[in-house]
């Protein structure tokens, strides 16, 4: 117990200031640490008998790159093996910029080690269609080369489309958005077929992407993108994320959904006070 506090101290010494160490992760939960689990009881309508009690494990922006350790994300992969998932879910962010596709790599070595009895499924963030990914005609390379690199661990992406998850006859639909800034979000074709009267889940990456989903159906969104801090520090003090509305981090409910916003396990390089690292588990019911 020693050991973990010791460890805990130090991962929160440097986590208050933005930094992400393996000393912020106890990799079997037995004592303190700085990367905060998180459980959720998720409540869907019309969830199907079997489904009650599964376990979703969320995690967002990993960011893997020269500020953020693969050493770091080696232990909270290892953190979220022994959370016992049925699902595991990613919502994008997995490195910041990545020209020659070395942190891909990186991720895609990390993900295949992830434990999950009924699979791994992921939608995109801002980052991962590459540096000049705002831009249509810039975004190819690095964005198929992240898809590709995502798929070869396991991953199933789903870039505006859907999945059904079936036990016992009984289905879950998960459905990916494309990024909203990347102007990738196609929401008419991801929810294409979806059941109206089903138990349906949505990931997107930016959490403002439920301000566009009126008009479709699904319980609930789970997101990332905001670390959990709606200012960013710089060299000249405290400035208000942009684009940022109000969901920062934690559970909303919006336009008859809910909506959970992850705070990530990565960071930008910035400083981000007093913001933990999160990995969510939902139990639903």
């Amino acid at each position: 117990m020693v050991k973990s506090w010791g460890r805990y101290t130090k991962g929160a010494a440097l986590g208050k200031l933005g930094f992400c160490t393996s000393w912020a992760v106890d990799v079997h939960g037995a004592g303190s640490e700085w990367v905060e689990v998180v459980e959720v009881e998720l409540r869907l309508a019309n969830l199907g008998e079997g489904f009650r009690g599964k376990r979703i494990v969320h995690v967002s922006d990993l960011h893997c790159s020269r500020t953020v350790s693969g050493k770091y994300l080696g232990r909270c992969i290892e953190r979220i093996n022994v959370l016992d998932a049925d699902i595991v879910v990613l919502t994008g962010d997995y490195v910041t910029y990545d020209t020659c596709g070395r942190f891909g790599k990186k991720v895609r070595e990390l993900l295949e080690r992830i434990e999950s009895r009924m699979g791994l499924y992921a939608c995109l963030g801002n980052h991962d269609y590459g540096v000049g990914g705002l831009f249509r005609k810039k975004r190819r390379s690095p964005l198929y080369r992240m898809i590709d690199g995502l798929e070869s661990a396991g991953v199933e992406v789903l870039r505006n489309e859907s999945r059904v998850l079936e036990v016992d006859g009984e289905g879950l639909w998960l459905v990916g958005l494309g990024d909203l800034w990347a102007e990738d979000f196609e929401p008419e074709r991801a929810f294409e077929g979806v059941e109206k009267d089903g138990a349906v889940i949505a990931l997107a990456h930016n959490p403002d992407s439920i301000e566009h989903m009126g008009g479709f159906w699904c319980d609930a969104v789970m997101s990332g993108h905001t670390h959990g801090a709606g200012v960013e520090w710089t060299r000249w003090g405290a400035k208000p994320f942009i684009n940022r509305r109000s969901y920062t981090a934690g559970l909303y409910e919006v336009g008859g959904k809910k909506l959970y916003v992850n705070r990530g396990l990565g960071r930008l390089g910035k400083f981000l006070f007093n913001a933990r690292p999160e990995i969510t588990v939902y139990n639903l019911c």
